[in-house]
């Protein structure tokens, strides 16, 4: 007699289809990543993105402040877009509804990146507190990061 074979069932994928196919189909797959060792803010910037995911919660009054899965992955995709070294550790936190904000500042002068769970990434470019331009983040092409940040540095 043959074997009893039990049949397998799927449940839903993790990602849908078009989701995968924009993922691996996007020109970001062909741009310059950001290496550690090029740029020293990396690791602090990795590290305090970790941290918020494993410490996430909701707190009462407050609100949600869990990283959702896509918005940390939206996060390392603009940090390895960034290939600007001279940099500051910029400060990551969390925002209420699974949104992530990455600052960093230089005396008077802010770039702000809010990251969202449905991929989408803003930038602000701030100088005393006011905001001067601002914009969304094409992850396809590392230029609307590495511009925001450039500016930063500019005396």
């Amino acid at each position: 007699m043959g074997e009893k074979v039990t049949p397998l069932t799927a449940s839903a994928p993790a990602l849908t289809l078009a989701e995968v196919l924009k993922i691996y189909t996007q020109p970001a797959q062909l741009e310059m990543m950001t290496l550690a060792d090029s740029a020293p803010w990396l690791y602090a910037a990795l590290a305090q993105l970790r941290q918020l995911e494993q410490d996430g919660a909701v707190v009462a009054g407050i609100g949600d402040l869990r990283i959702a899965d896509r918005t940390a992955m939206t996060a390392r995709l603009l940090f390895s877009f960034i290939n600007v070294a001279d940099l500051p550790a910029p400060v990551v936190s969390p925002v209420s509804g699974g949104s992530l904000s990455v600052t960093w500042s230089m005396g008077e002068k802010e770039v702000k990146f809010s990251c969202f769970p449905d991929g989408q990434t803003l930038y602000f470019q701030c100088e005393d507190d006011d905001v001067l331009k601002d914009g969304i983040v094409d992850l396809g092409t590392a230029e609307s990061a590495r511009t925001a940040l450039k500016w930063l540095l500019q005396p």
